[in-house]
């Protein structure tokens, strides 16, 4: 009985969802390819080293440290991150955290983490942008949704059973749907953890990345939302890849590289310490 019961949790946190997709070569040739979720951060090409100035205001960051709190989000979420918040340009980003939402400095952020990878966007506008600054500052100051978390953590282990390789994308997102609104009720809380920041700033600017509650997302979720990945919450549209500001070994980016590619500062930023490959943890 024990044993059945501990090969039932095993599978559910193992869960990993899968697709099949028909592949083209450069040759003309088609092949058919089960994909699963990719956990890592680094993309299928070639890991991309990049400074902050190459980031736009609206880009979306994710990043790990090395703290416990960090480690647990990903062993449940089983990916390389724990935390998503926005570049508003000029060096600063919005985040939700236990202190609540602020508008901080990069340069701060990187100093604590040592995983953090940026993706894109590409069709927002100046004025979806503008827009999305404008929730952020209008949410500065404002307190930490402890109880959507509260609420998070039972659905992110059972949602796993919607995540099983066999069942299908529809089946997938109807299960998901389904769970996540016995399980995770919007209380119209006006507080805000990470992910659910990032959902409700791209919605207030009119792109949003998906059209199920902010309060069902976690950060693993936008990760997925990328190009060349399964998503477990379906997307409105692709995020693109853009690069990493920081990488660090772990059980999920088995590797990076230590140094960045040849990449010449702007004349307007300062050579950033943190860029580079960080400390295993």
């Amino acid at each position: 009985m024990y044993r059945a019961l501990l090969l039932i949790t095993a599978l559910l946190l193992c869960a990993c969802a899968t697709e099949w997709h028909i592949r083209r070569s450069d040759n003309g040739k088609t092949a058919l390819r089960l994909q699963s979720v990719r956990n890592s951060t680094l993309p299928e090409n070639g890991l991309t080293f990049i400074r902050p100035s190459d980031l736009r205001a609206g880009d979306i960051l994710f990043s790990s440290e090395g703290s416990i709190r960090s480690l647990g989000i990903r062993v449940f979420s089983n990916a390389a991150v724990s935390h998503s918040f926005i570049y508003l340009g000029d060096g600063n980003i919005a985040e939700a955290v236990g202190s609540g939402t602020r508008i901080r400095p990069l340069a701060d952020t990187l100093q604590e983490t040592n995983l953090t990878v940026a993706f894109r966007r590409p069709d927002l506008t100046p004025e979806n942008i503008q827009a999305i600054i404008a929730f952020a500052q209008e949410k500065n100051g404002s307190g930490y949704n402890h109880l959507g978390i509260a609420l998070q953590a039972p659905f992110s282990i059972a949602r796993n059973a919607c995540e099983l390789p066999v069942i299908p994308r529809a089946m997938r997102h109807l299960c998901l749907n389904a769970l996540a609104t016995i399980t995770v009720p919007s209380l119209g809380s006006k507080r805000l953890f990470c992910s659910q920041l990032v959902i409700e700033a791209f919605n207030r600017a009119g792109k949003p990345l998906t059209t199920v509650q902010p309060q069902w997302v976690d950060p693993s979720d936008i990760l997925h939302m990328r190009e060349d990945d399964i998503a477990t919450i379906a997307p409105v549209a692709k995020l693109q890849y853009i690069g990493h500001l920081q990488c660090t070994p772990s059980i999920w980016n088995l590797s990076c590289q230590t140094r960045p590619a040849p990449h010449p500062p702007s004349s307007d930023s300062p050579p950033n310490p943190d860029f580079q490959a960080a400390d295993g943890n």
